[in-house]
């Protein structure tokens, strides 16, 4: 079986968990390092994050951790409406970046979203690029056509789509309620959705297996199918909440075939990131970036 992590942070100072320190307990690339050999993990979609300012400059981070390792394809982190005063998708792409991120709690962020990536769509599209889109199921709802015109990308929601902590396992209604606007764009066969942040569904009287996500898990199966999901650990917050080897091993996958399991959990990713590097020609950067390479996002 050939991993990959769709989804997973890493932060120069560490990811400030619940008790102000990094989950991981010490240098998170290093701690990572050795969970890639234990996992047998391949690539990695490294999602930037700075969002806050005490995360300011985590692109310019991945961009330099690219650089010098091979194994990680990072997206860069761009606020819903786009880097203010900088250059377009071409910047981020020939900094190493694989595509971009973005984080939309609502309406208004993803229509911000929508008008920048209308304007940016050819680049991405020319490119390959992979999306990863933190978005909640209102602003999904307002992100449709904006998607439907990235059909060069890969585009990944985070998070079974955000449905939000359950305290009770959810009905098959229920899921589809909630779900309801990503499940309308899984026509679109170039997005996906990420089995990640599982903790994050489950009340605490739910812990692992994470019974109230299975639910969505098996909806998701349903209309996007086992070859547009893709697992993802959600290093290091994850680990708050959970091990690593329980991260890795999201429920609702058991009734698949060995192949299909084999592709959520690595295959299409790295498929994806297969068909960036065919769109690029791009190979790992030899030298990390100079300073200030990669432009602020505010």
């Amino acid at each position: 079986m050939r991993r990959a992590d769709a989804h997973l942070h890493l932060f120069a100072d560490g990811y400030p968990g619940r008790y102000g320190r990094s989950p991981a307990g010490g240098d998170e690339l290093a701690v990572y390092q050795g969970i890639r050999r234990e996992h047998g993990i391949e690539r990695a979609l490294v999602v930037g994050y700075e969002g806050e300012p005490r995360f300011a400059g985590n692109n310019d981070h991945l961009a330099r951790l690219a650089a010098a390792h091979d194994w990680i394809a990072p997206v860069a982190y761009v606020p819903p409406g786009g880097p203010a005063g900088a250059g377009g998708t071409g910047t981020w792409l020939s900094a190493g970046f694989v595509g971009v991120a973005a984080y939309l709690p609502d309406e208004t962020a993803a229509e911000a979203f929508a008008a920048w990536t209308t304007h940016e769509a050819p680049a991405l599209n020319d490119a390959g690029a992979v999306v990863s889109l933190n978005a909640t199921p209102a602003a999904t709802t307002r992100l449709g056509p904006a998607l439907a015109a990235l059909d060069g990308c890969t585009v990944l929601f985070s998070h079974l789509g955000l449905p939000g902590e359950h305290a009770e396992v959810p009905t098959r209604e229920t899921a589809e309620a909630v779900l309801a606007p990503l499940t309308r764009i899984a026509r679109l066969p170039h997005v996906g959705v990420k089995l990640s942040g599982l903790y994050a569904v489950s009340h605490p009287a739910h812990a692992f297996p994470h019974r109230a996500a299975r639910p969505f898990v098996e909806l998701l199966l349903d209309r996007f199918g086992p070859r547009r999901l893709y697992w993802g650990s959600d290093f290091s917050p994850s680990l708050d909440h959970v091990s690593f080897a329980q991260a890795a091993d999201p429920t609702g996958l058991d009734g698949l075939s060995a192949g299909d399991r084999d592709a959520v959990l690595g295959g299409n990713l790295l498929r994806a990131l297969d068909r960036h590097a065919a769109a690029t020609g791009r190979r790992p950067a030899a030298s990390p970036p100079e300073p200030g390479r990669i432009p602020s996002p505010s």
